[in-house]
């Protein structure tokens, strides 16, 4: 599988500007590392309130422990608690 992943990861590369590869998370399972090792940049999401400062310090040395550079995180589902709805939007 590996040889595929990389193949095809060079080819949607040469075909497109932005290649977005979403993975499990790293400390269920390895295809996080075995992606990561096979990509330009490298970014660890978390989910507010339901990830813990511990579990994303340890996917980042776990990331780091495999020769991987983390580049940036994205913090999703952050509640808005301002009492101005104005600027309160849903995606849907």
């Amino acid at each position: 599988m590996h040889n595929r992943l990389t193949e095809f990861l060079e080819w949607a590369g040469k075909e497109y500007d932005i290649v977005l590869v979403d993975t499990p998370p790293i400390l269920a399972v390895t295809d996080a590392v075995i992606v990561a090792r096979n990509v330009g940049t490298t970014l660890l999401v978390a989910r507010y309130g339901v990830n813990s400062l511990k579990e994303i310090e340890v996917s980042i040395r776990h990331f780091e422990q495999n020769g991987i550079e983390i580049q940036g995180i994205i913090l999703n589902a952050v509640e808005n608690k301002s009492g101005n709805v104005y600027y309160a939007y849903e995606y849907k």
